[in-house]
């Protein structure tokens, strides 16, 4: 509560601020190696920046084609992009228990360097890749050993971020499609993971609980399916249940699999959706190389997703809750956990896609163990930040995030995170 209140005025001052300054708004433009392929302007499939419109969304789902179009394949420039993030940032954290510690750092950071590329192939078939050549890793010596903590040898790695095969019934407003690989659902992609104006993601879809690696973000090795009705899109996936350690194939003898399904409802043209979103699961924790239980975490997870755009701006919101149980190692009973999240993003667009502000304000909730009373676990996140696209293949974002978590226990534990982010991005 006392953050509530510490916050109330700047929260509040914010969305007044967003939105006296979304109300002065017109249309909107964006991205490359598709818009080259099809002669079109990016703003066809993107709104301010990388927010998908109803266009876009389809064409991804169509497998990276424009309805109508032939499936060719024209030349190699029509299905690469390149781009890279370049940042400068300084992270303030301060810890309070019985006595109070805050740490500050800060640094210049070539972040990534990545390759784009996909589309139609023949027959029906198609492709998508996104694959980082570098990413920084935000290890240095001061923290890790070059030798054993290093993918690369420099505290730097290559990512297979996306890739998968798709199939693809027909391009008419009624189609079947199926993909194999690595894969996100489409619906989630919409929602500030692919697609978005911010600079990063929110917490309420990239955490994870406990010792279990799932979170609603999570690339993962599987097989999808999904149909298509005019407005009405459902799909559901099947995959090896790694969460956010996505590089990895199942652990060790594990055969369980995992299941999710989607169900969204496109609303006009500019890309409102509303979706919800199901997840069951099963975490090996007894084969983890450190055992993290005596047997599997069985979860499911239920979300409320959605956003609504106009010319003039959008809010993005999801609703995520999670519940599950596990026996810990030295127990002969099962524990049993609660998790919710919530975000909502408040988006301007400023002549056409030149500025778009944005504030975003995030609830995470953990409960480890319903029947112990003191361990739960509250983080309010509130960001900032203002989109810049002062040319047509890159952007400039500066972004503010203040982060704090309460922590329950034998002594309460309070931690405040101020992070102050620039990042420069071209693609091409």
């Amino acid at each position: 509560m006392e953050y509530m209140k510490k916050m109330k005025p700047i929260f509040m001052g914010s969305i007044m601020a967003v939105f006296l300054i979304s109300i002065l708004t017109t249309d909107s433009d964006a991205i490359t190696a598709w818009g080259r392929k099809y002669g079109v302007d990016c703003s066809v499939c993107h709104i301010s920046g990388y927010k998908l419109t109803r266009a876009g969304q389809t064409f991804l789902r169509l497998g990276h084609k424009m309805p109508g179009t032939s499936d060719k394949e024209e030349n190699l420039s029509d299905y690469f992009s390149i781009t890279a993030k370049i940042r400068g940032w300084n992270e303030t954290q301060k810890v309070e228990t019985t006595s109070t510690a805050e740490t500050t750092k800060s640094s210049f950071e070539a972040h990534a360097l990545s390759i784009y590329s996909g589309g139609p192939l023949d027959s029906g078939f198609s492709y998508f890749a996104e694959m980082y050549l570098h990413e920084n890793e935000r290890k240095t010596p001061a923290i890790s050993t070059e030798l054993t903590d290093s993918d690369m040898g420099d505290w730097g790695r290559s990512k297979l971020a996306e890739m998968y095969l798709q199939y693809n019934t027909s391009d008419e407003e009624s189609f079947f499609t199926t993909r194999g690989g690595r894969v996100v659902p489409s619906l989630i992609h919409f929602h500030n993971v692919g697609g978005r104006v911010a600079s990063s993601r929110p917490d309420a879809i990239t955490t994870s609980f406990g010792d279990n690696p799932y979170r609603p973000y999570s690339r993962q090795y599987g097989v999808t399916a999904g149909y298509s009705y005019t407005d009405l899109f459902v799909e559901g996936g099947i995959v090896n249940g790694t969460g956010k350690y996505e590089n990895t194939v199942e652990l060790g003898s594990d055969t369980e699999k995992d299941a999710w399904l989607t169900a969204d409802y496109a609303l006009g043209d500019m890309g409102s959706m509303l979706g919800l979103y199901y997840y069951k699961g099963k975490f090996p924790l007894h084969l983890l190389k450190t055992p993290k239980g005596n047997s599997y975490d069985d979860f499911s997870s239920v979300g409320l997703i959605g956003n609504y755009t106009i010319p003039m701006g959008a809010i993005v919101a999801s609703y995520y809750t999670q519940s599950g149980k596990y026996q810990k190692v030295s127990a002969t009973t099962d524990t049993s956990y609660d998790a919710s999240t919530i975000f909502a993003e408040l988006q301007g667009y400023i002549r056409s896609d030149l500025l778009a502000p944005y504030l975003r304000y995030e609830i995470v909730n953990y409960d480890p163990d319903r029947d112990t009373g003191n361990d739960k676990q509250t983080t309010n996140v509130v960001t900032v930040g203002i989109h810049l696209k002062p040319f047509q293949h890159g952007r400039f974002v500066f972004e503010y995030t203040n982060r704090y978590k309460e922590a329950e226990g034998t002594t309460k534990t309070k931690t405040t995170d101020n992070n102050y982010t620039l990042e420069v991005q071209y693609m091409f």
